[in-house]
């Protein structure tokens, strides 16, 4: 019986539920959603999870495609997890009407509250040696509702949030695609290109010795999170300024001395190794 789990992770957090989840259910593969959907079908899976967190109050961009593109096996039990910070949003409401357009149910869904770490907006919260540890017990539980495969009805984005999300939220989806150029990459970068291996999309490339940034960004801070020499500012420019109306993105920064967050239990190591499956 083949199970797989697809989960898409910047700074660790999906990836740790995911292998969380993945040693309680036993020989499953784990699947970066940065590979090509087509390349890794699920339609002779018994058990499909997702695991992502959730960006603008709803799946990543990046995941969404995926999801689409995917081949799944309607009969399987299927089931999802998802890592917001805060709002969980609308993002069990889009993976199930994902899933019925190819006539599969959403068997399972859970929130798991994680450390939000949008850091060039604010700092990472809440505090995340709170925040892990319980995070970490209630992973136990729902691997093992997982593993006994609990049904349970996903849960929906509350009424204000569905209320507010078409005025809120399409601006700042508007904004990801040039928001990586207010990314500065200063002096203190070795050329490692630890920034290329663990972000998710794909939009960095080294080029001279130096990340090039290929203008599909999450904007999920894998780059920032993992670099070890801090190399990392983000400033928006007057043009940017210009661009954008919106005050809230206006303001967006990273000073030196913020603290950066990524989940304690997953390395760069652990990131970049899906790479196997592009490669």
């Amino acid at each position: 019986m083949r199970k797989v789990i697809y989960y898409f992770s910047g700074t660790g957090n999906s990836m740790r539920a995911a292998q969380r989840i993945a040693a309680e259910l036993k020989d499953t593969d784990l699947i970066s959603m940065r590979c090509e959907p087509g390349e890794v079908s699920a339609q002779e899976a018994e058990e499909i999870g997702f695991v992502f967190p959730v960006y603008h109050w709803t799946m990543p961009e990046a995941a969404i495609r995926f999801v689409r593109g995917l081949r799944v096996n309607p009969k399987a039990y299927i089931f999802a997890v998802s890592t917001p910070g805060f709002i969980n949003g609308l993002c069990f409401e889009v993976l199930s009407g994902i899933l019925q357009e190819k006539g599969a149910t959403l068997a399972y869904a859970r929130i798991l509250y994680s450390v939000a770490n949008l850091v060039a907006v604010y700092p990472p919260m809440p505090f995340p040696k709170l925040r892990v540890p319980h995070a970490e017990k209630k992973l136990a539980r729902l691997a093992r509702e997982i593993a006994a495969k609990t049904t349970r009805p996903f849960p929906k984005a509350f009424m204000l949030t569905k209320a507010l999300y078409p005025s809120v939220m399409p601006k700042y989806r508007r904004f990801l695609p040039q928001a990586d150029r207010g990314f500065v990459i200063t002096d203190r970068c070795v050329a490692c290109g630890r920034c290329a291996k663990v972000c998710p999309c794909q939009n960095i490339v080294m080029e001279n010795g130096r990340p090039t940034f290929q203008h599909r960004c999450s904007f999920c801070m894998a780059c920032v999170a993992y670099c070890p020499q801090k190399a990392f500012q983000y400033v928006i420019s007057p043009e940017m300024k210009a661009a954008i109306d919106d005050p809230l993105v206006r303001l967006m920064k990273l000073p030196a001395k913020r603290k950066r967050y990524h989940n304690p239990y997953i390395t760069a190591a652990d990131l970049a190794a899906d790479r196997r499956h592009i490669d």
